[in-house]
């Protein structure tokens, strides 16, 4: 599947997909815990609907299939669990289409301006 076409959904798993990259483009890496915090921020914020965490967990599922992202089985730190917890660790893959269709992209723009406070030129 394209990037684009991702990029471009507005429903289904592929919105979810294009949110993954969304938040991967600021972050470039993130345990799945965080990715599904941070959609429901950049979601919340945008007043958009915030998939369920089976979701974002089928999504990064599909994005590792098609190979936009690099996910690792891991141990992440925890302040409550002396040992952490199991968590995957997910890497957006550094590819010129990638930062280029992110880079363009208006729901991210959109986002990085409210949350940084950038203005738009």
């Amino acid at each position: 599947m394209d990037i684009n076409t991702i990029l471009n959904s507005r429903k289904g798993i592929e919105k979810v997909m294009g949110d993954v990259l969304r938040v991967l483009r600021l972050y470039r890496r993130l345990w799945l815990s965080e990715i599904h915090m941070e959609i429901e921020g950049m979601n919340s914020t945008l007043k958009e609907e915030v998939p369920s965490y089976n979701d974002v967990k089928r999504a990064v599922k599909e994005l590792s299939n098609l190979g936009y992202v690099h996910v690792e089985k891991g141990i992440r730190g925890s302040l409550q669990h002396v040992h952490g917890i199991e968590d995957y660790l997910v890497t957006i893959v550094d590819d010129v289409k990638i930062v280029n269709a992110l880079t363009n992209d208006k729901k991210l723009s959109e986002y990085m301006r409210i949350k940084y406070g950038f203005m738009e030129m």
